[in-house]
């Protein structure tokens, strides 16, 4: 049983190491040669041209065997230096030859012209064809001139093209199947290298395109989040400002029924703000978020709600910024950022006034700027005031306010003045304006 298993494995290293182009084939192939030469020998397929050419007496067995040990020993040395190989054959060759010629070193011949063929460059190659076309029609050229007879002509020839021109074209053959399935394989070792490239280049897509819809999940949501804040917070804590004040004194009718009327309005503004962002968020075309209500040119509303709940603002427009033409962005950003820093005042300083200040500057480049100051709370404010607006901080509003000037280009500021208030400033680049339109040619400060 093992015998039968291990019999057709020996038969198969065998095979590979004859068949194999390396080294040891070549020795394999050496030996087989010998073989296979002194087999010929011995049953006596020697003396084909008889007497010899040169006249030369036939040798000892012996001296044959040893001529063919020759030749196969060049056979080892073909694939390294085939032209010398083929070079010590066609000697062995001659002077065989010499000894009337057998067929053992013609096999020894047609492997050193096989080598030669296979492995030497391309101008061996050549020389090598040319030469044994020459002799192959000079030797059947000379043995019809010799025996006058066209049979001899055509028999010598064909003898010549066997012997010296089928090895080398069946090298050739085979040299130029290898190169093409050399090429082949490189061939196809590219595609799939390109094929490898193609596919990581689709998962690094994929992962731009996840990453690039994660980073507009998450601006859509910084912007959200902005737009709620200004927009929703800025209304509920008027709300709260007036419950708070109406709550906190004796009950009063006329100042309550004020209250009311306020908290009414800013839940109303709270609503159909809300109902525009709704709208936006499931409309099918997705638009800008800036362009959602609350525009520059609606600031006298946003002043309007701040005087009603008893806040002095005076405003400084000597540019005519307010009612001038700009992109909408440039006009949402500058309202929303003024609507919150009125809301803090007013969360955070009741009774105290307030200044709105806005200017063009033209270097560098064409600014606008805007600037929200109020005063130190009076000594008389209640505390009740304040301390009802802390809980309605969420700690986002100066976050707010400069996410929305640095997207623009802008700049963001805001800290504590001289006097104890504080000041809020805002610069952002204007974009295109209609300097004829809406510029206030008169004083530039005003009290509305």
């Amino acid at each position: 049983m093992t015998t039968d298993h291990r019999a057709p494995t020996l038969l198969g290293r065998v095979v590979r190491v004859w068949g194999g182009d390396d080294r040891r084939g070549d020795v394999a192939t050496a030996l087989t040669l010998f073989a296979l030469g002194w087999l010929l020998l011995e049953v006596g397929l020697v003396d084909l041209f008889r007497g010899g050419p040169l006249g030369a007496t036939t040798p000892q067995p012996w001296w044959r065997v040893a001529l063919l040990a020759v030749g196969c020993a060049l056979t080892l040395a073909k694939r390294s230096h085939p032209m010398l190989a083929l070079a010590g054959g066609v000697a062995v060759t001659l002077v065989d030859l010499a000894w009337g010629g057998s067929l053992a070193i013609l096999l020894v011949l047609w492997d050193l012209l096989f080598a030669a063929a296979m492995w030497s460059g391309p101008t061996a190659r050549r020389w090598l064809w040319s030469t044994a076309v020459v002799l192959s029609v000079a030797g059947a050229v000379a043995a019809g001139e010799a025996t006058r007879d066209a049979r001899a002509f055509v028999t010598m020839g064909l003898n010549l093209g066997a012997i010296l021109l089928v090895p080398m074209w069946w090298a050739d053959n085979v040299r130029q199947k290898s190169e093409l399935a050399a090429v082949e394989r490189s061939r196809a070792d590219e595609a799939r290298r390109t094929a490898e490239l193609e596919r990581e280049r689709a998962a690094d897509l994929a992962r731009i395109g996840e990453l690039d819809r994660h980073e507009a999940v998450r601006a859509e949501r910084a912007a959200m989040a902005r737009d709620l804040h200004d927009v929703i917070a800025s209304h509920l804590s008027t709300i709260a400002i007036h419950s708070g004040a109406a709550l906190s004194g004796p009950p009063d009718a006329d100042r309550d029924r004020g209250a009311l009327e306020q908290v009414r309005a800013s839940a109303v503004e709270s609503l159909t703000e809300m109902r525009s962002m709704i709208e936006l968020l499931r409309a099918d075309a997705p638009r800008d978020p800036l362009a959602a209500p609350g525009r520059l040119d609606r600031l006298d509303d946003l002043l309007g709600a701040a005087r009603a709940d008893g806040t002095v603002v005076t405003v400084d427009d000597p540019d005519g910024v307010a009612g001038a033409d700009r992109p909408a962005a440039v006009g949402h950003a500058l309202y929303r950022i003024a609507q919150e820093a009125l809301t803090n005042a007013r969360k955070h300083a009741p009774g105290a006034g307030v200044a709105v200040r806005l200017a063009r500057e033209p270097a560098p480049g064409d600014v606008v700027a805007l600037e929200v100051r109020n005063a130190a709370p009076p000594t008389g404010s209640r505390p009740g005031d304040v301390a009802s607006a802390a809980p309605l901080s969420a700690g986002t509003g100066m976050l707010t306010m400069r996410e929305r000037a640095e997207a623009l280009g802008g700049s963001f500021e805001a800290g504590p003045t001289d006097d104890g208030g504080w000041a809020v400033r805002a610069r952002v680049p204007s974009g295109a304006f209609d300097a004829g339109r809406g510029t206030d040619t008169e004083s530039g400060a005003r009290t509305r």
